[in-house]
């Protein structure tokens, strides 16, 4: 028996979720609109207005999966890509590539041989319905927090913090499908969810819902401690993200401000999604760097010394799992799946929005620079025992059960 599972773009979760099916010999069909071949990405890097594209498209190539089935939707996605690149893009075009997958897999879970459909969230309305219909299981996947609790912190948030939304207020809600949410989670026979912080905002709409933990990984290979700059006198922070509300930045600029850290800087890593007001006077020693490549983040990374991570919701944080296996020491909010990996000796966590135990924890960071190495080593330790293999595995028993 198989599982037919499919994810609108791929990604590391949804690479690997597939081959942990592929390696069970359960995989039916890995539905997804575009994995290029390695010559597709050749051909586009040799057109210049095209190598964009091939950048963004070369995050979906996965190896191991090369030889795996798969049912794809190459021109439609194709299409996206370009309304994208010219600057044409909208939120629709990611709920256009929903479409095509659940209408995709409705249509191949009539399979004789699949017993359950595997898909994520805003995508598996339709496969669910049909699956349900044919007495097939439903395997929902959760990469972060369930919607219904993000929408009252949402609200608390846009209230509390009115002065930093950017031109046009919060962005827009419209395509937002709470309906669609509500019926995938209600037909799901059972969630995944990467830590407990998901599994707890589950938990508080949907209290008897089956429930399993399959931790993400992270690639141990790519994210690598460097030399760090120990003869630097400055002490340097850093965060990589989304720079909005949802990521806590009001609260960890509010508290780098109150800190009055000496001889320190921040590095905030990501796009501005924020008033611009707040870019143009942001504190002392703070910078704001645009997003960056894989490898660029990286050497971010080595050369900085701790790794801040205040959201206010998320799933389990790959940047703080990428941050910890570079060799970094981390505060971090119980939102970002912090308290599923981090401990005292490898870094400090903090309940979302708690501005005192974010300034204690940067002043405490300041006041005991010779343990942040030691703290370090703690973080690379534990980051190795959080593989994309383990992540696999828990995929794999926590399926066996419906196949």
């Amino acid at each position: 028996m198989t599982v037919l599972f499919g994810h609108p773009s791929g990604g590391p979760f949804s690479h690997n979720a597939a081959l942990a099916h592929f390696e069970a010999e359960r995989l039916e069909a890995f539905c997804v609109a575009w994995m290029p071949s390695l010559l597709t990405l050749q051909l586009l890097d040799g057109i210049s207005p095209l190598r964009p594209m091939a950048r963004r498209l070369r995050r979906r190539r996965f190896l191991a999966l090369v030889g795996a089935p798969k049912i794809q939707g190459r021109l439609g996605e194709m299409r996206r890509l370009i309304t994208r690149a010219i600057g044409q893009g909208d939120e629709v075009l990611a709920y256009e590539a929903n479409a095509w997958l659940m209408r995709t897999m409705r249509k191949e879970s009539s399979r004789p041989r699949v017993r359950a459909v595997h898909a994520y969230e805003d995508c598996s309305l339709w496969q669910f319905q049909e699956a349900k219909r044919l007495g097939k299981a439903c395997i929902y996947d959760m990469p972060i927090g369930y919607y219904s609790a993000w929408e009252n912190i949402q609200a608390e948030l846009a209230r509390q913090f009115v002065d930093w939304l950017p031109a046009g207020g919060l962005p827009s809600s419209r395509f937002v499908r709470h309906q669609q949410k509500r019926q995938e989670m209600e037909l799901a026979d059972l969630v995944m969810c990467p830590s407990s912080f998901v599994a707890e905002t589950v938990r508080t709409f949907h209290p008897n819902k089956a429930i399993a933990l399959a931790p993400y990984g992270v690639d141990l290979e790519f994210w690598t401690p460097g030399d760090r700059n120990t003869g630097s006198e400055v002490l340097r922070f850093i965060y990589a993200g989304q720079i909005s509300l949802r990521k806590g930045i009001p609260v960890l600029l509010e508290a780098w401000e109150k800190a009055s850290l000496r001889s320190a800087e921040l590095h905030l890593v990501g796009s501005w999604q924020l008033s611009e007001s707040k870019r143009a006077s942001l504190p002392r020693g703070v910078t704001h760097i645009s997003a960056l490549s894989s490898e660029a983040l990286r050497e971010h990374y080595r050369g900085a010394d701790v790794f801040v991570l205040p959201s206010f919701f998320e799933g389990l944080a790959l940047v703080l799992l990428e941050a910890m296996a570079c060799g970094l020491p981390a505060i971090a909010s119980t939102a970002t799946g912090g308290a599923d990996v981090l401990t005292e000796a490898s870094g400090r966590l903090l309940h979302p929005g708690d501005l005192d135990a974010l300034v204690e924890g940067l002043r405490w960071c300041d006041k005991n620079r010779d343990l942040l190495p030691a703290m370090g080593r703690a973080a690379r330790k534990k980051a190795e025992e959080c593989t994309w293999d383990c992540y696999r595995r828990a995929v794999t028993e926590a399926i066996a059960a419906y196949v």
